[in-house]
């Protein structure tokens, strides 16, 4: 499939998805190849391939909030309940957007709405601090 229609059966992570697009409109494709990632509902999505010494910039470009967290920053993956360094984040071309999800996005859809600081005395709970969107 092309364009829009690329990956609309894609239904993991569907709701945050449409959030995010609310917030950023439309956005075009960033300059990099990208290559399939299988979902866990079998769909296949693209997956860009950010080299290592673009993934600060590429985070700064697309976090939706204010505070943007360093690449070592440990967080939790509400789907999933798994913590990740924001520096193993993914970003998925769907439709007209480019989507910063978690590493563990196949398996559940977590996208960075479900980016959350794990509490340090219970990590079965976590504090949630999303920020201010950014305009």
């Amino acid at each position: 499939m092309e364009g829009n229609d690329y990956n609309k059966a894609n239904s993991l992570g569907a709701a945050e998805r449409e959030m995010l697009m609310m917030i950023t409109g439309a956005q075009e494709r960033l300059d990099y190849p990208t290559e399939p990632l299988e979902m866990a509902n079998g769909c296949e999505v693209e997956k860009y391939i950010i080299p290592n010494e673009d993934r600060q910039k590429v985070l700064d470009a697309l976090y939706p909030f204010t505070e943007v967290p360093s690449l070592d920053t440990m967080l939790l993956d509400l789907h999933t309940s798994k913590t990740f360094k924001v520096r193993d984040y993914i970003v998925t071309r769907e439709g007209d957007g480019n989507f910063l999800v978690t590493p563990y996005y196949a398996e559940a859809g977590g996208t960075v709405l479900d980016w959350v600081k794990p509490d340090k005395e219970d990590a079965d709970i976590p504090i949630i601090s999303i920020g201010t969107i950014r305009r």
